[in-house]
């Protein structure tokens, strides 16, 4: 549910213009042939719509991951007149996302790739974009090089760095990770992510998700392996999740909705990685939890900054008296720290 917050007039303005902009910019991005005859024409200075997409995509990161690291100001923090510096898991974070989204997500796929392949670096064609990201997990069982990649994470990664990965390195996450550290993403995270036991409940919708994935990569191997039959089924799942994930899902509703159900809603709802990342670190019991001790005092500034919704407070006190629990895998905890370093008594710690 949408709760109504204050907000200030340049934030409304902001709002008329951003949904409507996202939702556009999208449909033009993912299916151009609904507005041009020829995807050519979406060729600008000789660059195609998703080097731009990827250089503005990049510049929003970088610019505000490059602000909070240049400030050395905890982002976190509550206390606004001595906020504090900046923590060293938080700065390490956030050098880790400018690095990576600016070397794996830019330089290497849209200009180092083209420039080593001998390409016109200004002569791109145009093509409309197939979402086949890692991230989707289908893929995988198309690609060695995918699976093999997915395999390192769910194992390797999770088992000693739960995940991380979401809020570390993964492109989506990077913009929901320096978004929400903004004046505005600040205020969307502490009263618009959905928190409680419905909004836990909906959680579920990111498993419909990874079995969806899970299906469709299924028949692409038995199709691409000719072991079974399975004419103009890939075609057709193909489009379901193209429209249903790729678009409304992880496109128009995980980024146009940062303002009304804070900035993971796709993340926490819809990514079927994320999910699989949880669901196999349970299973391989994942050594990472995040545990409070005796300083605990129940001022409750942990939960409102926890973007994933979790309520971080009932496992540090209970009647503002230190419990010292504990939580890992079972919640989507995506190690971001934010509760960590908005804890001014330092109650609470990775272990």
């Amino acid at each position: 549910m949408i709760k109504a917050i204050k907000r200030s007039l340049a934030e409304k303005i902001f709002l008329i213009v951003f949904v409507p902009a996202v939702c556009l910019f999208y449909t033009l991005y993912k299916y151009p042939l609904l507005f041009v005859d020829d995807s050519q024409t979406l060729v600008f200075f000789g660059k195609s719509l998703s080097f731009w997409y990827g250089l503005l995509y990049t510049a929003i990161v970088d610019v505000i991951a490059l602000n909070v690291l240049l400030k050395n100001t905890n982002v976190y923090s509550v206390n606004k007149k001595n906020p504090g510096n900046l923590p060293n898991y938080q700065r390490k974070k956030f050098w880790a996302i400018f690095l990576v989204q600016t070397i794996a997500f830019f330089l290497v796929p849209f200009v180092i790739a083209p420039l080593a392949s001998g390409a016109d670096f200004f002569n791109d064609a145009a093509f409309a974009p197939v979402k086949s990201a890692h991230v989707y997990v289908w893929p995988a069982f198309s690609s060695w090089g995918v699976a093999g990649y997915l395999l390192f994470i769910l194992v390797v990664v999770v088992k000693f760095h739960c995940k991380r990965y979401c809020s570390w390195f993964c492109a989506c996450g990077n913009l929901a990770e320096t978004v929400s550290v903004t004046a505005w993403g600040k205020k969307w995270v502490a009263k618009q992510t959905p928190r409680g036991e419905t909004a836990k409940r909906f959680e579920l919708a990111s498993t419909v998700v990874l079995l969806f994935a899970i299906v469709f990569g299924i028949i692409l191997f038995l199709d691409g392996m000719a072991i079974a039959a399975v004419t103009g089924w890939p075609a057709r799942l193909q489009a379901i999740q193209d429209f249903s994930v790729d678009f409304m899902l992880a496109s128009v509703v995980g980024i146009a909705a940062y303002p009304f159900l804070g900035t993971r809603v796709w993340c926490r709802y819809g990514c079927p990685l994320a999910k699989g990342m949880q669901l196999v670190g349970r299973g391989l019991g994942s050594k990472y939890r995040l545990q409070a001790n005796d300083e605990c005092k129940g001022i409750g500034v942990c939960t409102p900054v926890c973007p994933m919704g979790i309520d971080v407070a009932s496992y540090a006190h209970n009647d503002r008296k230190a419990i010292e629990g504990s939580f890992g895998m079972e919640e989507p905890c995506i190690g971001c720290g934010a509760c960590l370093a908005a804890c001014p008594r330092d109650a609470l710690e990775f272990v």
